[in-house]
């Protein structure tokens, strides 16, 4: 039987990488690489001094379950393209500079102190990826998959996230250091499975077991990450703020689940019915809550939760776009104004609106114009009107 190994290295590169007519890659190098990939690892380890000439080479890594694997590290990678399967690869302190990747499978890569800067990512797989050190500056990120990876000491004073890589984020300063790891860092992650199906009030309890555990175990900063109701095992992912806290918070976390669905036993049909009233004539309630996305009735009117989070997500991003030295920051510091703002849309989270309104009405009158003249803080000052 051909072992996996053995297969990906049965490939000659003659057959994956297509260096284009303008490359400015070493011809030398680039004989070796088509050697193959243990050919170049061997290389690479007779001749650590050597650092590869790769620049604006165009490869096709498309063979379906094989892992490139090549070592790359200190290699200049300079406006190459690279597309396909780079699993594993090690690119540790590669020049990649105005490097398109877009669609590239990088799970798994060290990019430790890689030079990303202006680099293409778009849709790019960065599950597991090490970025360590790299510098991310103007490196387009729209759909990229990030899921554990390692951020810790990137530089970067903007990124782009959107598909065009037109709107500059943040818009009109640049990320402060440590700034980017963050806001972007992944944190450890716990999944709970409703290994029966997940039902409709489901996610609300577990809104109510994150409650119980924040008040109880608060070193957790136990929170909850997303929630997936389709599939034959649907399940709500939560993060925590460490490693060694992630076998604690999902006993947990199934420990409160079970006590809540115990006080909640007698009375579910009930909770059934009233959810289905209250979606059917809401101005019926005067309050009845869930999560983002929840239709909620307060004093006979119809709120939806979602519009509230975002426009207040709107205001949060506006705040953090200005520099803390800001004149706008006079009366309320920007660390403050942030703290406020994140409290409000806890508030409108639990359904509790008006409050949040009220925070943010009253944040406004000390910000001035960079708040006061956004259609988002006009959403909420109509509700104090």
């Amino acid at each position: 039987m051909t072992t996996r190994k053995s297969q990906k290295n049965s490939y000659g590169l003659a057959q994956v990488i297509k260096a284009r007519q303008e490359t400015m890659a070493n011809p030398e190098h680039l004989k070796i690489l088509d050697q193959g990939v243990e050919t170049w690892n061997k290389w690479r380890e007779d001749n650590p001094d050597v650092k590869p000439d790769l620049s604006k080479i165009h490869t096709s890594l498309s063979y379906p379950g094989i892992d490139f694997g090549a070592d790359f590290s200190n290699a200049n990678l300079y406006r190459a393209r690279l597309h396909g399967s780079l699993r594993d690869t090690n690119l540790h302190n590669a020049n990649l500079l105005d490097a398109v990747l877009a669609h590239a499978d990088i799970r798994n890569s060290n990019m430790e102190e890689a030079n990303l800067e202006n680099a293409d990512l778009r849709y790019c797989l960065l599950t597991n990826a090490n970025l360590t050190g790299a510098v991310l500056t103007g490196t387009r990120l729209y759909g990229t998959a990030r899921d554990d990876w390692d951020v810790r000491n990137v530089k970067c004073k903007y990124v782009y996230w959107d598909m065009e890589a037109t709107q500059r984020s943040p818009k009109n300063r640049d990320l402060e250091p440590g700034e980017f790891e963050q806001l972007y860092a992944a944190l450890p992650t716990i999944e709970y499975i409703f290994e029966n199906g997940m039902t409709p009030i489901d996610p609300l309890i577990m809104d109510r077991v994150v409650q119980a555990i924040r008040e109880k175990q608060p070193e957790f900063d136990i929170k909850i990450d997303s929630i997936n109701a389709r599939g034959i095992a649907p399940s709500v992912k939560f993060t925590v703020q460490h490693e060694e806290h992630k076998e604690s918070a999902l006993q947990q976390v199934q420990t409160e689940y079970e006590i809540k669905l115990k006080q909640l036993e007698s009375e579910r049909d009930r909770y059934y019915q009233l959810l289905a009233r209250a979606l059917d004539a809401p101005k019926e309630f005067k309050l009845i809550s869930a999560g983002p996305g929840a239709i909620v009735a307060t004093d006979g009117s119809t709120v939806n939760i979602q519009e509230h989070i975002h426009n207040a997500l709107e205001l949060q991003k506006v705040i953090a776009d200005e520099p803390k030295e800001s004149k706008s920051f006079a009366k309320v510091a920007k660390k403050t104004a942030l703290n406020i703002i994140g409290e409000a849309i806890k508030d409108v989270a639990k359904g509790q609106v008006k409050e949040a309104a009220k925070q943010i009405i009253d944040l406004g009158k000390d910000l001035g114009p960079i708040v006061a003249k956004t259609a988002a803080y006009a959403f909420f000052k109509s509700m104090g009107d």
